[in-house]
């Protein structure tokens, strides 16, 4: 089965609280968060959720970052991500 990785920021406090629930049914965490997400979309209608048809890619935003300093875009996203901290 072809996988995705998905990347996660998560506070101190919540992260500690995934690796105690993980760690009391002797999974790893993936092991843990795995069942969890299953365990929060088995209650959901199929109507519920949007999917993107396959194949599908990304479009680009219509109002992309912008770099105070005037260089990248990923420039941009670092900025964005020191301020927010």
């Amino acid at each position: 089965m072809e996988k995705v990785k998905l990347s996660v920021e998560l506070e101190p406090e919540l992260g500690h609280m995934v690796e105690r629930a993980a760690t009391s049914k002797d999974q790893t965490v993936r092991q843990w968060v795995v069942n969890a997400i299953r365990h929060e979309l088995e209650g959901e209608d199929d109507d519920e959720i949007i999917r993107a048809p396959k194949g599908a890619k990304p479009k680009g935003s219509v109002n992309p970052p912008r770099s105070r300093s005037g260089r990248t875009v990923a420039d941009a996203v670092i900025e964005d991500r020191n301020a927010s901290w």
